[in-house]
């Protein structure tokens, strides 16, 4: 059904299918909320963060560990989704489960940390978010077992350590319990649902993301993946956490603004005056309409003077076209047209500019310097600001890469991660220790030939971010003399190695 209010006479707008009317299982008006905001409705955009901006938080509370790193996450990822907006609610998936499980994606790409909660416990009930939906998927982890609910919830907050020959099975009982949560129907074939789980719970590793692929080819097997990751999205409801901060200032900033309402028109004022009118508030002079051809010609102004000075119109009411209006001025317009006024410009005009006492000048300078001062510490902060949310947001992009690798590293000297995908590289490091008079530059390997991606900036803390663009099969940072890069070969100083083959990805 369409709404009507999409067919009124203010804009010729296609139609969007509303979702309010019925209250069935087939609705979804999350992409309803896409489709408006793919169309610049900022009130759609808002509605959006406050539907599913507490899952996404909470989950990447669960899967982090940290509440900064999951608000820098939610922002990154609610900022990407009003991005592609239009292409979440063209997907074949449900316009909730797009949107949680890109998020999903983007928060099981950072390393996960922190304890896992029971997604079941009272002290949880708090931070849900009281849909409806919750009772049934309570039901479900409460029917289980206390080995595979502990096995569930661990999944659900990025945790999975099966291996080996348990890592089937552990699957297959993960598929069952979103076979339970949204039927997964289609061909009841155990390696294609087991597959189908990990994936939609961003679980499965390369190899066996390549042979879902290979296996869902079809229509119904390809609906076995769809209703998994549904399901999947479903557990998001155990895992919400309402942010501590409001996140519209922060997602929406840059977004399509609405349109200003332009200005009322003033009222139209008919008539054309040669004659300047001065005057006080004790002097109006009534200055009568233009002349017209074959009219009287209007009296002067010192012929006759009036009994009654004329009220001046308020700004509602309309002056007929005859009416004589009269003009009303403030005591200083004509103050500052005296000769005593006159006189005084000149004397200023000849004598200069009058001097300041040294007190008043000193102050204005010491207030000055402290106005540069912190200006430049605020452009200063900015510019980290800006710079961290840069990378946050490479970051993110290249990990929701087909075929991005999260890679830790091997060193002795801080820890170290990567993100290797093929349109670029991202690298971020914390608690490094430098060298003097040495810099650290970064290497990307491929089929045995090393070549530079520039030279790594340390910070005072050992922090490093780093992007470059292509991508390479590993990643070597070495100690070279400054300023680097001059060799061409890296050094055999090597202060971190970030290689798949060798971590196991």
């Amino acid at each position: 059904m369409v709404s009507e209010a999409a067919t009124g006479d203010v804009m010729d707008l296609p139609g969007i299918p509303e979702d309010t009317i019925d209250l069935g299982e087939r609705l979804d008006p999350v992409r309803t909320l896409l489709r408006r905001t793919a169309g610049g409705d900022r009130r759609a955009a808002g509605a959006l963060l406050d539907v599913l901006g507490p899952r996404i938080h909470g989950l990447a509370v669960h899967v982090t560990g940290s509440a900064a790193r999951a608000s820098a996450l939610t922002v990154s990822v609610l900022r990407s989704c009003l991005r592609d907006a239009a292409d979440l609610a063209a997907s074949g998936l449900p316009g909730e489960a797009a949107v949680l499980d890109r998020a999903r994606r983007a928060a099981l790409a950072t390393r996960p940390s922190g304890d896992v909660r029971s997604l079941v416990s009272p002290a949880a009930a708090n931070d849900r978010t009281r849909d409806r939906r919750e009772v049934d998927v309570l039901r479900v982890l409460l029917g289980l077992p206390l080995p595979q609910r502990a096995l569930v919830e661990s999944a659900a907050q990025g945790r999975f350590a099966a291996t080996g020959a348990e890592r089937p099975g552990a699957a297959t009982a993960l598929a069952q319990v979103l076979d339970a949560l949204v039927p997964l129907g289609g061909p009841e074939d155990p390696e294609l649902r087991a597959l189908a789980a990990l994936d939609a719970l961003a679980l499965a590793d390369p190899s066996e993301r390549a042979r879902l692929k290979e296996i869902a080819r079809g229509p119904e097997t390809a609906g076995v993946h769809r209703h998994a990751i549904e399901a999947a999205a479903r557990l998001t409801l155990l895992t919400a956490v309402p942010p501590s901060r409001d996140l519209h200032v922060a997602v929406l900033e840059g977004f399509a603004p609405e349109p200003v309402p332009a200005p009322e028109p003033e009222a139209a004022y008919s008539g054309d005056y040669a004659t300047p009118v001065l005057g006080t508030d004790s002097q109006r002079r009534v200055v009568g309409p233009p002349a017209r051809p074959g009219a009287a010609p209007a009296a002067a102004p010192g012929a006759s003077a009036p009994s009654a000075p004329t009220p001046v119109p308020s700004g509602g009411e309309q002056a007929g076209p005859d009416a004589a209006p009269s003009f009303a001025f403030r005591p200083g317009d004509e103050a500052e047209r005296g000769r005593r006024a006159r006189r005084r410009r000149r004397q200023q005009a000849r004598a200069g500019t009058p001097r300041t006492p040294w007190i008043s000048r000193a102050l204005a300078a010491l207030l000055a310097v402290t106005a540069l001062v912190l200006g430049g510490l605020l452009v200063t902060t900015r510019g980290d600001l800006a710079e961290a949310e840069e990378f946050t947001d490479t970051w993110a992009t290249l990990s929701l890469a087909p075929e991005a690798q999260l890679v830790p590293g091997l060193s002795d000297n801080g820890a170290w991660q990567a993100v290797i995908a093929e349109d670029g590289v991202a690298l971020h490091a914390e608690g490094v220790a430098g060298w003097d008079g040495e810099v650290l530059e970064l290497w990307g390997e491929t089929d045995g030939v090393a070549r530079s991606l520039g030279v790594l900036d340390l910070s005072r803390d050992g922090e490093i971010s780093f992007t470059a663009d292509g991508t390479a099969d590993r990643l070597l940072v070495t100690r070279e003399m400054a300023p680097g890069s001059g060799s061409g070969s890296p050094s055999p100083r090597v202060v971190a190695t970030l290689d798949p083959g060798i971590s196991g990805i």
